[in-house]
């Protein structure tokens, strides 16, 4: 394996073990009839030292990756690949994606049964029926907003596919930002609803998620541009997706963060991989080897 591997992999690992620790904290380190935290909780410690490591090693190995100068690669260029197989994680990331976008509307006009978005803790159950969850109006935006960010990465995607002897398609630049969007006004009114809540514990690791994705796409969105690192947005994908993976083992009160949260986190990793993947062919090319750089 290439040695510009070391960070996704990184994140993957990094990711299962978030995920199991975050369990093991839900789990043993909360009061059952509250929700409130146990203090000396170990998972919660150990999540935490986990989370600070893998930031560190994701900045170690973002150096593996060549670092760019002005004009930077250009999607979806310099994301391209002929192999089918490289694209079908970001594919099932933004198919995701649109299932979130789905999901938000079935939740704002009650479609979904009550089951779907049960909460893990009593204390979020207590803040919903006092309506301090997602408004009517915030859940409807919020899944229309998930859809066209879903459908803004189709043709991206669609540029991604490199075939002989065909013109690459490139959308327009300003639909990358579509992403960066909609997660902002997500995080707005997550955090509207989260920072009522008085355990930090229960709730930092949601809202670190969405910051990092919504960093992740943001760094994809500049390569649009052509004024993308490489190694910045793999150290933001990087991070998205570990905490993405802690994010779901909360087992969010609604379907449709659930699905966000899996679908941007396979998203923004296949992305990496396609990124990664193109830049060690355009090497090959070129009879280069390309290693870390200054």
């Amino acid at each position: 394996m290439n040695k510009q591997y070391a960070l996704p992999l990184t994140a993957a690992l990094g990711a299962a073990a978030a995920c199991v620790l975050r369990l093991l904290q839900n789990h043993t380190g909360f009061e059952a009839d509250t929700g409130l935290p146990i203090p000396g909780s170990l998972a919660g410690l150990a999540l935490a030292a986990l989370l600070v490591g893998l930031g560190a090693a994701l900045a170690l190995t973002a150096r593996l990756l060549p670092a760019e100068e002005d004009p930077g690669p250009a999607l979806p260029r310099d994301f391209s690949t002929g192999s089918a197989g490289l694209l079908t994680l970001p594919v099932c990331g933004v198919f995701l994606l649109a299932l979130s976008g789905l999901a938000d509307l079935a939740e704002g006009l009650r479609l979904l049964p009550e089951g779907l978005v049960a909460s893990r803790h009593a204390i979020y159950g207590i803040l919903r029926a006092g309506g301090l969850g997602y408004s009517l109006q915030g859940q409807l935006l919020l899944g229309a907003l998930s859809l066209a960010a879903a459908a803004s990465l189709l043709p991206v995607l669609a540029g991604c596919r490199r075939r002989a002897g065909g013109p690459t398609h490139r959308a327009p630049s300003a639909i990358t930002l579509l992403p960066v969007a909609a997660l902002v006004v997500r995080l707005v009114l997550t955090y509207r609803i989260d920072s009522v809540n008085p355990s930090l514990s229960m709730y930092y690791v949601e809202l670190l998620a969405l910051v990092f994705l919504t960093l992740g796409f943001y760094r994809l969105s500049s390569f649009a541009f052509q004024a993308g690192r490489t190694r910045r947005f793999s150290v933001y994908a990087g991070a998205a997706v570990v905490l993405c993976a802690a994010a779901l083992a909360d087992g969010s009160a609604y379907l449709s963060s659930l699905l966000l949260y899996a679908g941007g986190a396979l998203t923004l990793l296949g992305f990496l991989l396609l990124r990664i993947a193109n830049g060690l062919e355009a090497g090959q090319d070129d009879g280069t080897i390309i290693g870390p750089a200054g």
